[in-house]
């Protein structure tokens, strides 16, 4: 009996585990662009380090933080203190040496960013040197805490303020606890506020749990009232992220990368980052999510053991008529998927800017149009069948759209759940079908293919299909 699978339709992102998925979902996909084309695999373009590598232009710590600034550069700030500036002409310059920075944003012409226990603050006009903390009464008092998230929201900057929220107003009031009309309730004692986001008009209040249980909660504030709305308990131990598609928000929560929904007033769990996350653990930093090119970006950062794949993945879908999924789109400048963490990310125009930790090596990249990266691939989901009947795979064949001089692909195979994906399959060209095939013969319970992408500089090739043939027959 001859059995057939065939892929045609890229659109469903990480599959639930090397078995399912939803159709057109991934084991793995590394690089690759699956929603600009539908039915269509392209390669997405690399990241290159922009910062520099010498003297003042070099970035000397993580930058967990950045600021797409209204003078028309970009600030970046780094968790043992350093402020860095990138002008719109891409020249990096130091400007500042503080300690360690826990939060940033720009609000009505001035710069603020917080210590663990100080609001700063410098006019955007100002001189390093001689304007920062200039008005009088500056720097501010905040409660201690490891985050003090930033964001605007009507005439308010708001600050997360340990059980707090703290604003500054359009004329630069601030107040520790609310604003100068309303002091907002404290959250519990078990929480403190990790991430910030906008809903409508309300605000939303992402917490973790300072005593490392798994519970943390959600609350939704309207600016006005001096208590919440609602609050909402998950069973993680912390909101590290909030995460916008269209009209949805979402949030990164938790260290084994699940991903919810938020549905007006509670969390609700939606989509798991595929991995082994036995006592290993992973997070997205606060400041390390950034919609760009309509696709919700979000770094995702290695705690311990590299429970997942490393690097700046994707939330969204090509348009209403496809799932929202997750995809890993590009891997950062040193080319590694794991040990690394994923700092801040902002945009510039069309530029994606993502700031990098690779040991005791940092950095700032930003999105190359002139190079394509070089390492995409994807792996298929287990190819199984009957398990009770002897399989001979035979003939296999990727169906391309295009492919360019000095591009290609290369297919591997990996049989009954090894992992190794080592030995290649020699594939025929044949050009007037636009189709790559082999017929050589694999006898295996189950098999899983990986197909890399070979580039050339700029130019990649583009899948339509893979396909796989197999005969069966019972086990003697």
């Amino acid at each position: 009996m001859e059995s057939f699978f065939r892929q045609n339709s890229w659109e469903g992102g990480l599959s639930d585990s090397d078995i399912t998925g939803i159709e057109g979902s991934f084991s793995e996909s590394v690089g690759l662009d699956i929603h600009s084309t539908p039915r269509v695999l392209k390669v997405n373009q690399k990241l290159t380090k922009n910062s520099g590598d010498t003297g003042s232009t070099k970035v000397n710590d993580f930058c967990e933080y950045s600021i797409n600034s209204s003078d028309g550069n970009t600030y970046w700030f780094g968790d043992t203190g350093y402020i860095y500036k990138r002008t719109s002409a891409g020249v990096w310059s130091t400007v500042y040496d503080t300690t360690e920075i826990f939060g940033a944003a720009e609000f009505n012409g001035y710069f603020y960013w917080a210590t663990a226990t100080a609001l700063n603050e410098m006019i955007i006009t100002g001189n390093w040197t001689t304007d920062v903390n200039s008005v009088a009464g500056w720097p501010k008092t905040l409660d201690t805490a490891s985050f003090h998230p930033m964001i605007q929201q009507g005439l308010y900057l708001f600050i997360g303020n340990n059980r707090k929220i703290a604003s500054v107003d359009d004329v630069g009031t601030f107040t520790a606890q609310g604003t100068p009309d309303v002091t907002l309730d404290l959250l519990p004692i078990t929480y403190s506020i990790k991430c910030l986001a906008r809903f409508g008009i309300d605000l939303l209040v992402g917490t973790y749990n300072v005593s490392n249980n798994q519970i943390c909660v959600i609350s939704r504030w309207d600016c006005a009232s001096p208590s919440y709305i609602s609050y909402d308990d998950i069973p993680e131990l912390s909101i590290n992220a909030f995460m916008p598609v269209e009209n949805i928000m979402f949030a990164q929560c938790g260290t084994a990368g699940n991903i919810y929904y938020y549905d007006g007033s509670e969390l609700n769990l939606y989509k798991t980052i595929k991995g082994d996350y036995l006592n290993k653990t992973m997070t997205v930093h606060p400041g390390s999510a950034r919609t760009f090119g309509g696709l919700s970006m979000f770094g995702v950062s290695n705690v311990s053991s590299n429970p997942c794949l490393l690097g700046v993945y994707s939330l969204g879908h090509h348009d209403k008529n496809y799932p929202i999924v997750i995809n890993l789109e590009y891997v950062i400048s040193p080319n590694k998927t794991s040990s690394i963490e994923v700092g801040a990310m902002t945009t510039v125009s069309q530029y994606l800017f993502v700031a990098w930790k690779d040991g005791t090596t940092y950095g700032v990249d930003v999105i190359d149009y002139a190079n394509k990266y070089s390492g995409a691939y994807f792996k298929t989901l287990a190819i199984g069948g009957n398990r009770n009947l002897r399989k001979d795979f035979k003939e296999f064949f990727l169906a391309y759209k295009s492919k360019p001089a000095n591009t290609g692909f290369t297919l591997y195979y990996d049989k009954n759940y090894a992992g190794t994906f080592t030995d290649a399959i020699t594939l025929i060209d044949q050009t007037d079908f636009n189709k790559l095939r082999s017929q050589q013969v694999i006898e295996a319970g189950t098999t899983q293919y990986k197909i890399g992408f070979t580039v050339s500089t700029n130019s990649a090739p583009q899948l339509e299909e893979f396909g796989v043939t197999w005969n069966e027959q019972a086990l003697l």
